[in-house]
């Protein structure tokens, strides 16, 4: 050893004297010392077990991260967060906790006492990745992210450490080992980047992330409970992939339109994030942050949205993606032409020149929008949780002075059952809810006691008026102003410009619930509820020879499957009828050969009204049976087929995923009464699927001719085949009914409502449409309105069950061209041979939200089993 060693090392050993004992024990190991690769090599993907297990292991031998296991996921792996911050804020996380919940309630608080509390308090920051499980990055990121955190000794993030707690959150665990497991038993085949042939959310897809403001899955309700109950953050930062091409990122500011339904604190601070991340990525030499363009923040479904309006700063970046964690080399040949100059701009200022991507360049990326996030967060730790609480007041102050003052509904709705699901998930999602103890009058008109009430001298009232008014999309051809961004501005003709999602959702329309908007304060004694209970189900009457139930409740559906699987009787009434004095309508259920003890369960369990008989009534019946049910499931995977697997086992119905080879079997009829075929992309995926080579074998071919003859071979036998929204037009065009979709070629300037609520008219004396109101909204996707063409044959005549109304048609969101569809038939029965084909034009479970539709398929499906 030579002189200058031995004097470094005695250094060595001396400094590490001064090293407190606890801290030189953990050694703190890096990803590739567990996983045996580096995070983000080419291909490679971690799989949620082992991030997790990973994380484990860094948490037993470090202070500075806890896991906090969620909740189940869908599939039943535990869901974790991650909370890492420096080991003196661990320490006292509950201090914080409370410290922040405070700041974002702000009731009880002077800004004197605010002030000093935000002095005290931590930033807190929640980032999470894989949502969507194929865009990779997000995900792989957050194991780099944490180890960068927990071991870092450099000032800058020591400083983090100290001002912000972070919560790093695998918001997708299902999918990101579902997608990790397809990639690595493909890589180094010709199918490599072959795209997974089953949703990479059990039930969702990619509308995991239109799920936010109604939290109908586990994991958007471990998420909703993580931000709105428990920890209140300042910025709440969602990853995604990917950016519009070749941008290498996409960051704030937004496109356009903007959601006026948050405070303008929120545009500002995503505006001001945004710059920050671009200077990170240019002062790193990180070219092709692009912005405003493509994303806008008008849909609050969003995981981001849903809490913009919860005074909560949400952040929305797309990294650049190839596929998985395969490596692609570009050339500016590679480019739309209109980015093969290279011009600067000011939402473009340094244009990426192309070269390789690779998992880990996007994982980089990442890192650096991560890390920049945190940066702006402890640099304006005080301000932001000042914020918190600024937001909260001048939003509770506001509606002190303007309407709407409260949201007043009425415990009398067509559905108890859908009512307290809307308002528990209101509640869920941060929003107080009360009950009237006292009868009151507000705009003239009378409530009694127990009416629920919403006032809007709430914190987060914002996202109660968001859920609950009507939307009115803005024309931005009238705004060019507001977008354009040029010297100027240009007015635009032709066609309308869209909303990247739905334009109009008001929870409400789609619960069918009336729920009234107060235009004065209310003035009566409210008492605040935890929880929303539906009124108690009882059965009344005496006797048991028959049972009666409301067809117009949702549960009556799942009572409907537990008679049946007992092997009692389900009837459906033809025409209204009077039975011991009371009148009941068409489409009342009778169910018979069942106890009344179970019936008196049933009741309790499904907070059902039942009435029991001493004698069946006289009235004539279809009788249902407990139907043998398939859902078409492509390998195509689309979002429908889920949403619609979903609300089935919500509703306890039984069924079989039919795939391609299953249709194509044939021997339909003897097999299933009922086959339903989701919304797809287009007729064509769904006749031709995944072509030869793009898959393996197994995936490749659709339905074929030969699947769709054995479809026409099962109605002809008597089989109802049930065609959701788009798949409606394989319907039209396969099966020539005599029935024509009018929109299928209209062009987007005679016809535009990508995303809207509308008014349809129902045929209450049809089966598909018992227990649905003579009127009542729907939501309108890019959807159907049918032609029926007459004909001499009254009795095989297509027959029309409902269609959308003439007047006050538009009633949330945005429609062009109305009058093409005014009248026009949305739901069609066509009779064929003996079975039918039922098309619900319109989609009637969309994304488990559209519940007051829902009885529209459940009722399709016990249609196939009437003979």
């Amino acid at each position: 050893m030579n002189r200058h060693s031995y004097f470094l090392c005695l250094l060595v050993v001396g400094l590490l004297l001064f090293i407190p004992a606890g801290a030189r024990a953990q050694v703190i190991p890096a990803p590739e010392d567990i996983l045996g690769f580096k995070v983000g090599a080419d291909y490679h993907l971690i799989t949620y077990d082992q991030a997790i297990d990973y994380l484990k292991k860094v948490a037993s031998v470090s202070d500075r991260i806890r896991l906090k296991e969620m909740g189940q996921t869908t599939m039943g792996r535990p869901m974790y967060c991650a909370i890492i911050s420096s080991a003196e804020n661990l320490a006292s996380l509950e201090k914080y906790q409370e410290i922040i919940k405070k700041l974002s309630l702000a009731r009880g608080l002077s800004p004197e006492e605010a002030l000093r509390l935000s002095a005290q308090g931590k930033a807190v920051v929640y980032i999470d990745g894989g949502l969507h499980a194929s865009e990779c990055a997000p995900a792989q990121h957050l194991v780099q992210l944490a180890y960068d955190l927990v071991s870092a000794r450099d000032e800058k993030t020591l400083r983090i450490l100290d001002q912000v707690i972070c919560l790093l959150v695998f918001a997708n665990p299902d999918g990101m080992n579902l997608l990790a497991d397809w990639y690595h038993k493909n890589v180094g085949t010709p199918f490599e980047v072959s795209p997974l042939p089953y949703l990479y959310h059990y039930y969702a897809g990619h509308d995991n992330n239109r799920d936010s403001y109604l939290a109908n899955l586990k994991e958007t309700q471990h998420i909703t409970r993580l931000v709105n109950q428990e920890w209140y953050p300042v910025i709440l930062y969602n990853h995604h992939q990917t950016a519009p091409f070749p941008a290498r990122i996409w960051i704030p500011p937004n496109s356009e339109p903007t959601n006026p339904n948050v405070h303008p604190l929120i545009v500002r601070w995503q505006n001001l994030i945004g710059s920050a991340m671009g200077a990170a990525f240019d002062s790193e030499g990180k070219e092709g942050a692009i912005s405003r363009i493509f994303f806008d923040t008008w849909y609050p479904g969003y995981v981001t949205q849903v809490v913009d309006s919860h005074n909560i700063i949400s952040i929305l970046t797309e990294t650049a993606l190839y596929r998985y964690a395969t490596p692609r080399f570009y050339t500016v040949r590679d480019f739309p032409a209109e980015y093969q100059d290279l011009t600067m701009s000011a939402f473009y200022p340094s244009p990426w020149k192309g070269g390789w991507w690779r998992l880990r360049d996007a994982v980089d990326y990442c890192l650096t929008a991560s890390k920049a996030v945190l940066e702006v967060a402890a640099k304006y730790r005080q301000e932001l949780l000042f914020n918190k609480y600024k937001m909260a007041s001048e939003v509770m102050a506001r509606f002190q002075k303007e309407p709407p003052y409260a949201w007043i509904i009425p415990r009398a709705q067509t559905d108890p059952g859908n009512l307290a699901l809307l308002l528990n998930r209101m509640i869920l999602l941060g929003i107080e809810v009360y009950e009237a103890q006292e009868d009151f009058t507000c705009d003239g008109l009378s409530y009694p006691r127990g009416t629920l009430v919403i006032p809007m001298s709430q914190p987060f009232a914002l996202f109660a008026k968001n859920m609950l008014e009507e939307q009115r999309y803005p024309d931005l051809r009238k705004y060019p102003n507001l977008w354009q961004g040029l010297v100027q501005s240009r007015k635009i003709e032709g066609s309308p410009l869209e909303a990247y999602d739905m334009m109009g959702w008001t929870l409400s329309y789609q619960f069918n619930l009336k729920i009234q908007a107060a235009s004065s304060p209310v003035s009566a004694k409210l008492n605040s509820l935890a929880v929303v209970n539906p009124p108690a189900g009882k059965v009344g009457g005496s006797g048991s020879a028959a049972f009666l139930l409301d067809h117009g409740q949702n549960a009556s559906f799942v009572a409907m499957n537990r008679i049946l699987k007992q092997k009692g009787r389900i009837a459906w009434a033809r025409k209204s009828f009077t039975h011991d004095g009371q009148n009941y309508p068409e489409g009342t259920i009778i169910a018979s050969s069942v106890s009344r003890n179970f019936m008196d369960k049933l009741a309790r369990d499904l907070s059902l009204k039942i009435q029991a008989c001493g004698s069946r009534p006289t009235v004539e019946t279809i009788e249902v049976k407990a139907p043998r049910l398939g859902v078409y499931q492509s390998w195509v995977a689309v979002e429908d087929e889920g949403w619609t697997r979903f609300i089935l086992d919500e509703h306890e119905f039984s069924y079989k995923s039919l795939h391609d080879a299953d249709i194509k079997a044939g021997h339909l009829a003897s097999q299933y009464d009922t086959i339903v075929i989701p919304d797809h992309y287009s007729p064509e995926l769904l006749l031709h699927g995944y072509r030869k080579g793009d898959m393996p074998p197994d995936y490749v071919g659709g339905l074929t001719e030969r699947g769709v003859n054995n479809l026409k071979q099962f109605v002809k036998e008597g089989g109802t085949l049930v065609f959701l929204n788009t798949s409606c037009n394989l319907a039209t065009g396969q099966f020539q009914p005599a029935v024509r979709n009018l929109l299928e070629k209209a062009k987007r300037d005679e016809f535009n409502c990508s995303g809207s609520i509308l008014l349809a008219e129902f045929d209450r004396t049809h089966p598909v449409a018992y227990g649905m109101d003579s009127q009542q909204p729907v939501v309108f996707a890019e959807s159907c309105a049918f032609d029926v063409f007459p004909s001499f044959d009254q009795k095989n005549s297509p027959r029309i069950v409902a269609k959308y109304a003439a007047d006050n048609l538009l009633l949330s969101g945005w429609i062009h061209g109305e009058k093409l569809i005014q009248q026009k038939a949305a739901i069609v029965d066509v009779p064929l041979q003996k079975g039918n084909l039922i098309l619900l034009g319109f989609p009637v479970q969309f994304r488990a939200q559209s519940r007051g539709t829902f009885k529209l398929l459940f009722n399709s499906i016990f249609y196939g089993t009437v003979r």
